[in-house]
């Protein structure tokens, strides 16, 4: 069993320019990874603290490094204890959620390494305590952000992602080719129409005076010029409603409209009998749980009713939202909570609820780090929510799908 030898950490830059950690793992055996952490800008107020990078750096070389020297690097949930003790607090503000998660998936990916696993073999192992049979494997389906608004761009959009969602019954890489397909063709007629095709965070474009109806319609669009909509492919739209959410009312100033709940609800209702939409996420502002049990009981047959904020990756918090029926699928960011052990109990914990797992990326991110691409399949989630298929950060998780299907498939 190889131990933990050293731990050191460094600066790094993220895809804003904004800086992040890189956590090296030395084991005993000679092993050597390297992880980084993203961070998101749309962040839920319950969500692990990511603490300054100089901290983190000299947290992670320095007190975890000595706590965690010797340690048997295979027992990943004694590794994750320790950082969670050492921590103390229920939002990782001690330790910070940055600085555990950097070492707790650098950890596992170390294991990987060590024992000659590809990392997903690995991860699926720690989640299910069996390395899967590569014959059936599950690849997710990718959700690609064609639209940026909201906090990912500075555009006067109110909503945050606009999604195309290809058909559950398309292969990883006929999926990839209808997105890449979809986002040059609006590309296109983007650029026809006079707007601009530059970009958000996550590679989706992000033109200037646009409202919801407006930017389906041209993602409508460009997806019927080449696909059945409705049967090949559909649409998704993560809301992001904090960030439009004023006194609780909520304010969408490019449709003059300043709404109570019930009214988004309804406005909600009108998009989603106009447009193919299946995905729904963040509706409503975290603590607006009245919002949040309408939308369940008018929308949760029809489509998947998403939560992000609302659960923040955190097993207690999504207990109370299974109670109060509140969402059907959730998000999964490892770093909303800070270690891969939570991570599964959050994802154990919604299956066995016969939710919708989507793992997710966070607008921040690196063009090294592909962990999540291998985290959704050894959970075998429903989707991976990457970004577009552009910017490197995003079309590394894409291109690690490919590898990895290439690998199984020949």
């Amino acid at each position: 069993m190889p131990k933990i030898q050293l731990i050191k950490c460094h600066k790094n830059l993220n895809s804003r320019g904004d800086w992040t950690i890189d956590t090296v793992i030395h084991l005993d055996d000679g092993t050597v990874v390297s992880q980084t952490v993203p961070e998101g800008a749309s962040k839920g107020e319950l969500e692990a603290i990511s603490i300054p990078v100089e901290t983190a750096v000299e947290i992670v070389s320095h007190a975890i490094n000595d706590a965690l020297v010797g340690e048997d690097a295979e027992d990943q949930e004694k590794i994750d204890r320790i950082l969670i003790d050492m921590d103390g607090t229920p939002n990782k503000q001690h330790l910070g959620g940055n600085s555990m998660l950097s070492v707790s998936l650098g950890v596992a990916k170390a294991v990987a390494e060590s024992r000659k696993l590809e990392l997903y073999e690995h991860l699926a192992f720690l989640y299910s305590g069996r390395v899967p049979d590569t014959s059936f494997l599950k690849f997710p389906t990718p959700l690609f952000n064609v639209i940026n608004g909201g906090k990912h761009a500075s555009n006067g959009l109110s909503f945050q992602e606009f999604m195309v969602i290809p058909s559950t019954s398309k292969t990883i890489v006929e999926a990839l080719e209808m997105g890449t397909s979809v986002y040059k063709t609006l590309k296109k007629n983007l650029e026809e129409k006079g707007f601009s095709t530059g970009v958000g965070d996550e590679g989706g474009f992000a033109p200037e005076g646009l409202t919801l109806p407006r930017a389906l319609e041209l993602i409508k669009s460009a997806a019927g010029e080449n696909f059945v909509v409705g049967t090949d492919i559909f649409f998704g739209l993560d809301a992001a409603a904090e960030s439009f959410h004023h006194q609780d009312k909520y304010v969408i100033p490019e449709e003059s409209l300043e709404l109570e709940p019930s009214q988004l609800n309804d406005y909600y209702e009108k998009i989603l009998n106009e447009y193919e939409i299946i995905y729904l996420e963040d509706p409503f502002y975290e603590r607006d749980y009245k919002g949040w049990v309408d939308a369940y009981s008018r929308f949760s047959k029809k489509i998947m009713l998403v939560a992000d904020d609302l659960v923040v990756t955190n097993a207690k918090l999504l207990e109370a939202t299974i109670s109060k029926k509140m969402a059907n699928s959730v998000i999964v960011k490892p770093n909303q909570v800070g270690t891969l052990s939570e991570t599964f109990d959050f994802i154990r914990l919604a299956r066995n609820n016969k939710m919708s797992i989507i793992v997710s990326h966070r607008s921040g991110d690196t063009a090294e780090d592909s962990f999540i691409a291998d985290l959704a399949i050894a959970v075998e989630a429903d989707f991976l929510k990457a970004g577009s298929p552009v910017r490197g950060e995003r079309v590394v998780k894409y291109n690690r799908l490919l590898d990895i299907y290439s690998d199984i498939n020949g």
